[in-house]
């Protein structure tokens, strides 16, 4: 095993470890920010797009501003969200750059599958999201309006803001088989672990989706099912991680111990 093969090569100090993230996070918001600047021209279609699920359930009730600049920030967020989405494929490259250093070599190619996995699935959750969880999600909102027959007008802010942070929080929820093929890669986690903490998952996972969904337990339910599935596909990745790193770790010079 040559140097650059052996990934405990890349040891790097913490203050190195510190200024490296902070170069990527500046890159990353750069990258951001310019696709938000592409973006913009198509604020309102995309802000139109976020907003069909509420419309589906609320039908004709309206969406109404209570600031004159109002419009103008939402339309920022819209085009922050849309920068953020375009630029993903980059932000998990910058993402996998920075983690790559403690990689074995062959691992360390494997930059363009983990991009485009990384990307579907972010994508592929908020899209769950947008097509599922918040049309129910709106309808039963709407619903208990008319249980107690008060005729919604809803302020945008606040439906722009309940839709991105539960598409943000879908895609971010979908990547944790990636975040377990690293923790079981760096042996911090195995297959026996997940299975021994599954009901502290359980509970861990309802406890998220309730902070990342609006208060209705048929969104809880719609983001922990999705989420189960995903801790049982992460304890298959755990179970082909584990014996992979025993035969590299066998591979390994052994070091005399010192005299």
């Amino acid at each position: 095993m040559t140097a650059s093969d052996d990934p405990h090569a890349f040891q790097m100090g913490l203050m190195d470890h510190l200024r490296e993230l902070r170069r990527r996070l500046l890159i990353c918001l750069i990258l951001i920010a310019l696709g938000a600047i592409a973006s913009y021209a198509y604020a309102a279609p995309l802000f139109e797009w976020l907003s069909m699920p509420y419309f589906a359930a609320f039908g004709s009730s309206p969406l109404i501003g209570t600031a004159p600049a109002e419009a103008w920030v939402l339309k920022l967020k819209v085009s922050l969200f849309g920068g953020a989405v375009l630029t993903s494929p980059a932000l998990f490259y910058h993402l996998w750059a920075f983690v790559s250093p403690g990689l074995y070599s062959h691992e360390r190619r494997l930059i363009v599958p983990f991009v485009l996995f990384s990307t579907m699935l972010f994508v592929g959750g908020a899209l769950f999201c947008h097509r599922i969880v918040l049309p129910y999600s709106f309808a039963f909102f709407y619903q208990e309006f008319q249980s107690i027959g008060v005729t919604p007008t809803i302020k945008v802010a606040d439906n722009l803001s309940m839709t991105l942070t539960t598409l943000i929080g879908f895609g971010a929820v979908f990547e944790l088989p990636l975040l377990t093929y690293f923790l079981a890669r760096a042996g911090i986690i195995d297959h026996r672990f997940l299975l021994d903490w599954f009901r502290h998952a359980v509970v861990l996972i309802f406890v998220v989706a309730a902070v990342l969904t609006p208060p209705d337990v048929l969104t809880q339910l719609l983001m922990a099912g999705p989420l189960l599935a995903l801790y049982g596909v992460s304890i298959g990745i755990a179970w082909w991680v584990g014996p992979r790193n025993a035969r590299e770790n066998a591979t390994l010079p052994l070091t005399e111990s010192p005299k």
